[in-house]
């Protein structure tokens, strides 16, 4: 019968309870209203899955406990900011009044989680042409010359200049303004010309405008920053006596048991002994606390090292390393070694006897030479 209690001691440290993956971050032991309770507080993010809080049942000075309930409780965070979005619009005109009636006075903002109304600041607007392009057009003047004896067109001017441009010639027109007889014969005797000159000009226009306006006022954000579940189990007064086992009770379902256990622990049972985790990796939060297990490793005394490399989930950022009691008061005075991917840190233990366990934290500062 001893073997066989003893084989299921193994088997329950063999079995690794889910909710070691976090630690609480308070416990409490009381007695309320007649009822014994452990309660438990822990402080997740909104990502982690509360599933693996609640343990298993469990013995505690003298009370058999069992999981009571878990209350939920979001810890939500309010937060109020200027904001300011510049818009771009691009129209045909850099008339204010037209662009004035393409902007809408204010605008919806919802990015980020933060929402909000943004108003048009007139003061900020800004019109620019977008591109140019040529164009040509034709310059051109009317001049007349009078009192002409004759209707010689080279009595007219080949050019004229009009602000600046010389215009050519390009059509003249007579009209007789004089007659005389000769004879019996009328004729003209002075002439009028009507001069028309032509030029082509050019000029650089704008192709379209674009025109950027800021939008201001306040957004405000809010949401669920972290969970708190607080844990209770109820607890029950653990007898001091078992009864004996009455006499005829068949041994058979024991045997099966037995060889069940042997079958699964045999080949383990020294391998777990010796080669068991003593040393718990956990990440720590921004208030330095561990909440969450990373990963377990073994130290050994000839050889005192821990691997972050080799866990399953690497630390975001510092982390927090508990040694059982044996080790640490083995190792008291010397160096552990922890290798981490950009080189390595290490750590004096510095036990005392009082400990029940031993602390301490990895941080990004005294960092090591790589090991070569």
């Amino acid at each position: 019968m001893k073997r066989i209690i003893a084989l299921l001691a193994l088997l329950a440290l063999l079995t690794v309870s889910a909710s070691a993956a976090y630690i609480p971050e308070d416990v409490l032991t009381e007695n309320r209203d007649g009822r014994q309770l452990v309660i438990k507080t822990y402080t997740l993010s909104p990502q982690d899955d509360p599933a693996d809080l609640v343990q298993p049942p469990f013995d505690l000075d003298g009370f058999h406990y069992e999981h009571m309930e878990t209350v939920k409780e979001d810890l939500t965070f309010q937060d109020a900011r200027q904001h300011t979005e510049t818009v771009t619009l691009e129209t045909s005109t850099d008339g204010l009044a037209a662009i004035l009636t393409e902007l809408s006075p204010s605008m919806e903002y919802a990015k980020d989680g933060y929402t909000g109304v943004l108003m048009l600041d007139h003061t900020t607007l800004k019109t620019e042409a977008s591109g140019y392009t040529t164009k040509t057009y034709t310059i051109s003047d009317t001049r007349q010359y009078t009192g002409l004896d004759r209707n010689d067109p080279s009595y007219v001017p080949a050019t004229v200049v009009k602000n600046g441009t010389t215009l050519s010639l390009s059509n003249i027109t007579w009209n007789t303004t004089g007659t005389g007889i000769y004879g019996d014969t009328l004729l003209p005797t002075s002439y009028t010309a009507t001069a028309t000159y032509t030029a082509s000009g050019s000029r650089k226009v704008a192709t379209g405008y674009v025109t950027t306006a800021s939008y201001t006022g306040e957004i405000t954000a809010e949401g669920v920053q972290a969970v708190r579940y607080t844990v209770t189990y109820l607890g029950a007064p653990i007898e001091e006596a078992k009864p004996e086992a009455k006499e005829g009770v068949s041994i058979f379902p024991w045997v099966i048991l037995l060889l069940a256990l042997t079958a699964l622990a045999g080949g383990g049972a020294a391998a777990f002994v010796f080669l068991r985790p003593n040393a718990v990796i956990y990440a720590m939060n921004a208030k330095g606390v561990a909440y969450k297990r990373l990963g377990a490793q073994r130290l050994t005394v000839r050889k005192p090292k821990l691997d972050f490399t080799r866990l399953r989930e690497y630390p975001a950022a510092e982390a927090s390393v508990e040694l059982k009691r044996q080790v640490a008061h083995k190792l008291s005075g010397r160096l552990v070694t922890i290798q981490l991917y950009d080189g390595t840190r290490t750590h004096l233990v510095e036990w005392n006897d009082g400990m029940d366990s031993y602390w301490f934290a990895v941080k990004d500062d005294d960092k090591e030479e790589n090991e070569g």
